[in-house]
């Protein structure tokens, strides 16, 4: 079962980068969600008690938006719960096993995209009809026209040529996975750094990623801080600041961040003005001030999938890029503060696993990334956020010890 258990966890991961058309296809989510019954059928794992509850939950939430709007795109509500079911069986099945094998997979990735990234810099084009040579072949695998390709290895976009996009729909969404990657690697070497520490560090910096370099100067400090012998925390402050000071003078960091909030407003004019765009992404703090246009209209649970009864552009589609705000436009207060509840017990059950302090550093490591990217409602991210969920065992995140303190083999 041990293949089984690896290729169920790269599906996932598949899922998670969003890098192409077998990634977001239902069929391929469909796919994952049988993979996770034959997996609760295979282990003679029993149906717990709390997802009949989840399950029963979010079908009356359905049926509060069909009584309030008079209609639901069933569709859209459908998918949403097989993403969450295909979550909750993953965790079932495959318990902290599945952060496991998703970190080692990102190893590869992360080694296999600085390779890429290194040819990237230098011929960009001849990399581009290599990476691009399934897509250019097979019409049906064409994802984003042709300023963007992608192998399944490697993606290519026209729009971040000097950036590093992993295997992800774009840099970004490359550095969100590499971070939880670094915080599971942590966990698991005792927040000693090891090799794939430094790869990981390394290949964050080659994605340039606002989002990832902001975690790098903030909450991944204050958990090592949070874990630091009395005599190492002053030197480790004094690292922690020179680090955050030098990140956030960067213009992709800082200044950045000053000017997309001086900006925001600027997207809000394509609510009524005409454009020739097929959709408009509104950034992280215009997403956030639609969000909060919207709310005073359904603020308890918000209009759910049901994307025409929240604000539009006349002319084009308006893209949340900010997934607190479209999760707060979809669920409103009351599912914000469930998810924020969900997080926050599975962020503490995570760390106390591995006996490690500053559970709410991850936590708000996780809100940043939800802040700057959409990937709230993901299979993934459903497993990581009712991980709280699990009972009690012992195949956790940090690998076993002997009594005499080495690591047993083939469980690191």
């Amino acid at each position: 079962m041990q293949r089984f258990e690896k290729m169920y966890t790269l599906l996932l991961l598949l899922i998670a980068a969003k890098g192409n058309v077998v990634a977001i296809s239902d069929v391929t989510l469909v796919t994952a969600f049988l993979m996770g019954v034959y997996g609760m059928y295979t282990y003679k794992i029993p149906i717990p008690r709390f997802l009949y509850w989840i399950v029963g939950g979010y079908l009356l939430l359905t049926s509060v938006y069909f009584l309030k709007f008079g209609e639901i795109n069933f569709t859209s509500s459908m998918r949403v719960l097989l993403k969450m079911l295909t979550g909750i069986l993953a965790l079932l099945v495959l318990r902290d096993r599945l952060f496991i094998q998703f970190e080692r997979y990102m190893r590869f990735i992360a080694g296999a995209s600085l390779f890429f990234f290194a040819i990237q810099l230098v011929d960009y084009g001849s990399l581009k009809q290599f990476v691009g040579f399934f897509e250019n072949t097979i019409s049906a695998l064409n994802y984003r026209d042709s300023w963007y390709v992608n192998n399944f290895i490697f993606t290519l976009n026209d729009n971040a040529m000097t950036r590093n996009s992993g295997f992800a729909w774009e840099p970004k969404g490359f550095a969100n996975l590499l971070l939880i990657a670094l915080v599971v690697q942590l966990l698991r070497t005792r927040l000693r750094p090891s090799r794939f520490t430094w790869l990981y560090v390394i290949t964050l910096i080659t994605t340039q990623s606002t989002t990832g370099l902001v975690v790098m100067a903030t909450t991944l400090p204050a958990i090592v801080l949070a874990n630091s012998k009395m005599q190492n925390r002053v030197l480790t402050i004094i690292a922690s600041v020179a680090a955050f000071a030098i990140i956030f003078s960067l213009n992709i960091v800082g200044p950045k961040i000053a000017r997309e909030f001086e900006e925001s407003d600027a997207h809000l004019v394509y609510i009524d003005a005409e454009t020739d765009e097929k959709a408009i992404t509104l950034g992280r703090f215009g997403s956030w001030k639609l969000a909060m246009m919207d709310l005073p209209k359904n603020p308890l649970t918000g209009v759910g999938m049901q994307d025409k009864f929240r604000t539009e552009g006349e002319h084009t589609h308006l893209v949340y890029v900010n997934g607190l705000a479209d999760f707060l436009s979809r669920f409103g207060i009351l599912g914000l503060s469930f998810l924020a509840y969900c997080y926050a017990r599975s962020c503490r059950a995570f760390f106390r696993g591995t006996e490690t302090r500053g559970w709410i550093f991850f936590f708000l490591l996780l809100a940043i990334i939800f802040f700057a990217s959409a990937i709230i409602i993901g299979p993934f991210f459903f497993a990581l956020q009712f991980y709280f969920l699990l009972p009690p065992h012992a195949d956790g995140i940090r690998p076993k010890i002997n009594a005499k303190g080495a690591t047993i083999a083939g469980v690191t």
